[in-house]
């Protein structure tokens, strides 16, 4: 019987195949929660892993499998795992073969159980420049070998050069590194303090005073103990908040909030005074939408932000954090790789600019409005913004430059290179963040 980390990793990757699920919210479900806490690291490593090396593991079986039968999804799924830790983990050949075989014969494929055997004990040890056909080009082999798509690939080399874009394909294949901040009245040092007391080692953010980087330990766990004095959230996700500028007393609309990470530290500086509508066009994501405890209002809306708002007043901060391709994420969310196609991108801007201006709309007289992305595409982000400004001339872009000295006032000294442009830009192989963008609108 195959072990319970592998099952449930198997499991994960199977329904992110037909049900195109996110393998992130499924690591946190009901498959790992009888897991060990060693059990569940292997289960999360194996299926992030899998998947953000798919091209790469699914060349290997394809090589090994010439002339290439027709075979189930839960044949890939088992090859992509063995091949997975074969290769790329310090796993025993035999444990990392075996298992493999059980997995499909637990779902009814004992008939392809000698295809799995032959195929890891061919591909786990071989060479990758020894499988390179002679017709394979040079962008397609770069593809391989990154596991990346070739056309996104090809994108980044003419907008980054060739060396940044493998530069972020590297960082995109790594795992994401985990910070925390501090919640409410808790000080950076009383957060650290607190975690250390629950076996949790950290050290100061790479580019917020207010953050610190997880080094070691169970952070979900150490969390809970906390009772919401801290919060895990990505860096860039931060200063994309801090851009807005919220001040106590403040009214914010932000428009596209779920998972409620950003809504929850606006409405911790708008305080009691303040107020904030958090927005999403999914019922269940707003019920989900649980940011820390705020003395400041919350309430939640169910819109779609496409069509005209059912607002009657004006908001002196509004956030559009809009839902886009994820580009900036593909380390977090590395299904996206594999579903994204490039029509969706020019469609995605479309949509991002209905947001912008529905929202723009109810943006007080010089009230400041931010619009965000975790993608890296230039049409959902500065298009998009060169589109709005040219439809709205009682709008203008302020230079995140122009702002920069009250930014410094919670940013760290490695952050300074960020805040000299127009546009906030972060990248995982530059900052080690989540890849942001975010633009600063201000209203006349």
């Amino acid at each position: 019987m195959p072990s319970p980390a592998r099952r449930a990793a198997y499991q994960i990757l199977l329904q992110v195949e037909r049900q195109s699920s996110f393998a992130s919210e499924l690591l946190h479900g009901p498959l790992t929660k009888q897991l060990s806490e060693r059990d569940a690291a292997l289960c999360t490593e194996l299926v992030m892993g899998t998947l953000r090396r798919q091209l790469t593991l699914d060349f290997i079986a394809d090589h090994f499998l010439k002339p290439r039968p027709r075979i189930d999804l839960e044949v890939r799924i088992a090859l992509r795992m063995g091949l997975y830790q074969l290769r790329f983990l310090d796993v025993p050949a035999h444990a990392a073969v075996n298992e493999s075989i059980e997995l499909v014969k637990s779902h009814g494929k004992s008939s392809a159980a000698g295809l799995v055997n032959a195929v890891l004990r061919k591909g786990g040890p071989a060479a990758m420049a020894s499988l390179r056909a002679a017709g394979v080009s040079e962008l397609e082999w770069t593809a391989v070998e990154t596991s990346h798509p070739a056309w996104l690939l090809e994108r980044w080399i003419h907008r980054f050069g060739r060396d940044e874009a493998l530069a972020l394909a590297a960082a995109n294949n790594r795992p994401p590194l985990t910070f925390v901040r501090a919640n409410g009245a808790q000080t950076v040092e009383e957060v650290a303090g607190k975690l250390r007391e629950h076996g949790v080692e950290t050290t100061s953010g790479k580019l917020l005073r207010s953050s610190l980087l997880v080094e070691r330990g169970n952070i979900t766990r150490a969390l809970r103990a906390l009772r919401g004095a801290a919060v895990i959230q990505d860096e860039a996700s931060q200063l994309v908040a801090h851009l807005l500028d919220v001040r106590a007393g403040d009214s914010v609309l932000d428009l596209c909030a779920a998972p409620g990470n950003k809504t929850g530290l606006l409405a911790q500086w708008a305080g009691p005074a303040g107020s904030v509508i958090a927005c999403d066009v999914h019922l269940h994501r707003i019920r989900q939408l649980r940011p820390p405890a705020s003395p400041c209002r919350i309430q939640r809306v169910v819109l779609d932000g496409e069509r005209a708002l059912p607002f009657r007043g004006r908001f002196h901060r509004i956030l559009v954090d809009a839902p886009c391709s994820g580009t900036g994420t593909l380390r977090r969310n590395p299904e996206i790789k594999w579903r994204l196609m490039p029509a969706e991108i020019g469609e995605l801007a479309g949509k991002q600019l209905r947001l912008l201006e529905n929202a723009a709309a109810f943006l007080a007289p010089s009230g400041r409005m931010v619009y965000s992305t975790c993608s890296l595409e230039w049409e959902e982000n500065q298009g998009v913004v060169a589109t709005f400004l040219a439809r709205n001339p009682g709008f203008r872009l302020m230079p995140v430059a122009e702002d920069a000295v009250r930014l410094r006032l919670y940013t760290l000294p490695q952050a300074d290179s960020l805040l000299r442009s127009d546009y906030l830009e972060t990248a995982p192989q530059r900052e080690g963040c989540d890849g942001f963008f975010a633009a600063i609108l201000v209203a006349s």
